[in-house]
């Protein structure tokens, strides 16, 4: 995947871009920002925005807001 990728960090520069042709291609999650950090040449932390920042991974930044909440709304009451 990370060949066919580079192709499309090339040509574009457009995590958006990249984010849309991956998910396009059924990969998501995890693999989507690993493959993002090869194709980019980035950290963890820039993947990760990059793939959040993608209006395509709309869904994905959701469900990871809601997971998010709900750990803090969980820490705060055990506290």
């Amino acid at each position: 995947m990370v060949e066919v990728a580079e192709s499309v960090w090339v040509e574009l520069h457009d995590g958006a871009a990249l984010q849309a042709f991956l998910q396009e291609r059924g990969c998501d999650g995890t693999d989507a920002v690993r493959v993002t950090m090869q194709v980019v040449g980035c950290g963890l932390v820039e993947a990760q925005r990059m793939f959040f920042a993608a209006p395509c991974r709309s869904y994905e930044l959701a469900f990871h807001n809601a997971v998010m909440e709900g750990l803090e709304q969980s820490q705060t009451r055990s506290t």
